[in-house]
């Protein structure tokens, strides 16, 4: 049997070889403690994110009440037209094609008493 003699380049190669093993195993080694980290990090930024969703939905939702009283205290406001009725326009005339057709006041009032009723 013939001994065989490893040459300095094929020791170099094993060597590298068990130095790249150790190193991916330290890798991977720091890879699985940084999961707990990072899974705590997550929980944080999705709590995070929940916070400004509810925060923007609040934000939207005062924003829509206060243009709702806005509009409701600019009707209150609004000057009131002939009979109590407000001045819708008036950008035509009575005898134009724009405008709109005459109401017998007998059907209004009785139109006005369903709508209170």
């Amino acid at each position: 049997m013939a001994k065989t003699v490893k040459t300095e380049e094929q020791l170099k190669a094993e060597a590298s070889q068990a130095e790249m093993k150790a190193k991916r195993d330290e890798i991977t080694s720091y890879y699985k403690d940084s999961i707990y980290h990072l899974k705590v990090q997550k929980e944080y930024e999705t709590l995070l994110k929940e916070i400004e969703t509810a925060r923007a939905e609040r934000v939207q939702a005062q924003t829509f009440l206060a243009n709702a009283m806005a509009q409701q205290q600019q009707a209150q406001q609004a000057p009131a037209g002939p009979k109590g009725q407000d001045v819708v326009g008036t950008d035509w005339e009575a005898s134009s094609d724009k405008a709109p057709p005459a109401v017998d006041p007998a059907i209004a009032d009785a139109a006005r008493k369903l709508k209170q009723a």
